[in-house]
């Protein structure tokens, strides 16, 4: 992220250079006219400000890539069994949070994978929790937890949820969080078993 947007300013900035250079060149009235005077006192300060402003959005997430993993928001959200689960229940185990939907291609193919995770690294201290933004939610899920085999917990998705974790636009959606919630890893799209179990071996501190 940070080289990203070091670039993305470098050439940003190149081009502000290359078309302030052309503004400057642009034909004008006579230097000792009223208009001239006007674009030199107003037109140059306002051209100055628009610029560095934009410069400034761009190169401030750039400062913010030196901090640590930003903390996993909190949540209260609903199992199928009408109970309230937390977050915060899980402090101490590294957790896998999965947005999906059972429509969607990509969340069903993953979901095995988790299943097996689940299993081998469940009593090592690991957890996976699905969040499922269905709406029919009673018709589907019973059926789709026992088709699939789902051995974790599955919730209901709020509004609020979904805002807090970035306003989720695409299915499904995978965050690893470590012992203290920090985010290790964000996923949109399908995630691997394959992928997924090195960072939580190490996150758990122990050898596969």
């Amino acid at each position: 992220m940070v080289k990203a947007n070091s670039i993305l300013a470098h050439g940003f900035w190149n081009a502000f250079l290359k078309n302030f250079g052309l503004w400057r060149k642009l034909p004008c009235p006579s230097n000792r006219s009223p208009q001239h005077r006007w674009i030199l006192k107003v037109g140059r300060p306002i051209l100055n400000c628009f610029f560095l402003s934009l410069l400034g959005i761009i190169l401030f997430p750039s400062c913010q890539g030196g901090e640590g993993p930003s903390k996993a928001p909190d949540f209260t959200l609903l199992n199928l069994q009408d109970e309230s689960v937390n977050l915060s229940e899980y402090k101490g185990q590294v957790v896998l949070i999965n947005f999906f939907a059972t429509n969607c291609p990509p969340c069903r193919t993953e979901i095995p994978d988790f299943v097996i995770l689940q299993d081998k690294y469940g009593p090592k201290g690991f957890a996976v929790i699905g969040i499922s933004v269905d709406q029919n939610w009673k018709r589907i899920l019973p059926g789709f937890v026992q088709a699939l085999s789902i051995n974790y917990p599955i919730l209901l998705a709020t509004s609020k949820v979904i805002r807090d974790y970035g306003n989720i636009y695409a299915l499904p959606a995978s965050f690893l969080i470590d012992k203290e919630h920090r985010i290790l890893k964000h996923y949109t799209g399908m995630v691997t078993g394959d992928e997924l179990e090195p960072i939580i071996v190490n996150a758990l501190g122990i050898n596969k």
